[in-house]
């Protein structure tokens, strides 16, 4: 429904079709606004209100979004969430509607005087992306910007007016909305190196019954090798180092490199990892065995994630470091590999290369993840591992 300001018993500023539940002792009034009219609805002081009802305003966030926008033909934005005084509220119900009927459908109507108390609580990044959207120089009178101010956005306001009130439904509605690593990675297909997980994981010959797919980590008692989202961030370690940012640039070239991003991570499952360790080659023959890995763990670090990640890491700088600008299948990774499959990875251990990296606790029984001690580590196994055997000249 269009909004229209005509007078009634107070001048509307805004008068749309809506739908009134009740949440928390609060009023909550659901409608849609179309994008054209998004910044002529919400007034201009909410920016400035920001600052002390809503978390601190982060420009590169809201130009994620707005990006997004740009990028994207299918793209999703969540509802934004107000709050305001209800004596700026006037809602009627339609017709029929009886006064134990919930929810409640019906004309809503926010009256002159709401912009002293009308507060974003969620969605503040979400409205100035959509504002520099539309006014952006590049997209201007595009049909891209045409079709989006067609489309329509949808609004929960709710009846409040106390900060701390507002402040605790923000806290509250962010945590329901939490993710889970494994659930992101998931369900995320633009991200390439989601969706190059998944296709090294059906792929693999020996890989898919050992990704984990419901949890973001893999348990001590667990006969899963890795999770699914420690198989995608392991990809980007393959391809950028650990500690490499993958950014927007990065992952433009990986979608366009997309086969060859695959082709990697299956060499690294399928050629390398046996090749580097007895643990990884028994795996393809492995008989339905539910206790094999988790009764393992306690006598090997090869079966961890975190040593997996170093491993990927060892493959990454052994790739840029001794054959920069090499195609992967004319690399000599065979130093690395012998190097590897000599290491002391049993538990308990002390003086090894490991231990001294400080990746392994004192102890000898826990590996520690810290971002010092892993890449410690992986720099002392490549330098080790290049320092043994001089690799052949590549073939070119």
């Amino acid at each position: 429904m269009a909004i229209t300001a005509r007078a009634v018993n107070r001048t509307p500023v805004l008068r749309a079709h809506a739908t009134k539940i009740r949440q928390g002792n609060r009023d909550v009034y659901h409608f849609a606004l179309r994008m054209a009219q998004f910044d002529d609805a919400l007034p201009v002081e909410v920016d400035e209100k920001v600052i002390k009802d809503n978390r601190r305003f982060i420009a590169n966030h809201a130009k994620a979004i707005q990006d997004y926008l740009s990028e994207t033909n299918s793209w999703v934005l969540g509802p934004v969430t107000l709050s305001i005084d209800p004596q700026y509220v006037e809602f009627e119900p339609y017709p029929g509607q009886g006064k134990n009927q919930l929810p409640e459908i019906g004309e809503l109507r926010i009256v002159e005087g709401a912009s002293s108390s009308l507060r974003i609580i969620d969605g503040q990044h979400r409205r100035r992306a959509i504002r520099d959207f539309r006014r952006g120089p590049d997209v201007a009178d595009s049909a891209l910007v045409e079709a989006f101010e067609r489309s329509q956005m949808p609004v929960a306001l709710y009846t409040e007016t106390d900060t701390r009130a507002i402040h605790q439904m923000f806290a509250d509605m962010a945590q329901q909305r939490s993710m889970t690593p494994v659930a992101r990675a998931r369900f995320d297909q633009r991200d390439p190196f989601n969706r190059a997980a998944d296709e090294v994981r059906l792929q693999s010959v020996w890989l898919e019954p050992f990704v984990e797919m419901d949890s973001s980590t893999v348990s001590r008692g667990s006969d899963k090798l890795i999770a699914f989202n420690q198989l995608a961030v392991n990809l980007k370690t393959l391809l950028h180092g650990y500690g490499g940012r993958v950014s927007r640039i990065r992952q433009q070239e990986a979608n366009r490199d997309f086969n060859a991003l695959v082709d990697l991570g299956l060499y690294w499952v399928d050629e390398f990892l046996p090749a580097a360790r007895e643990e990884y080659a028994i795996l393809p023959d492995l008989e339905a065995d539910p206790d094999f890995i988790p009764t393992q763990r306690r006598k090997t670090f090869a079966y961890s994630g975190t040593m997996l990640r170093i491993i990927a890491g060892c493959f990454c700088e052994w790739h840029k470091r001794r054959f920069p600008g090499i195609d992967l299948k004319e690399v000599d990774f065979s130093p690395l590999e012998e190097y590897l499959r000599g290491m002391d990875f049993q538990t308990g251990q002390r003086g090894t290369l490991l231990h001294r990296s400080g990746v392994i606790d004192n102890e000898g029984y826990t590996l520690r993840g810290g971002r010092r001690e892993i890449g410690f580590a992986i720099n002392s196994i490549v330098e080790a591992a290049g320092s043994e055997r001089a690799e052949a000249e590549p073939t070119r």
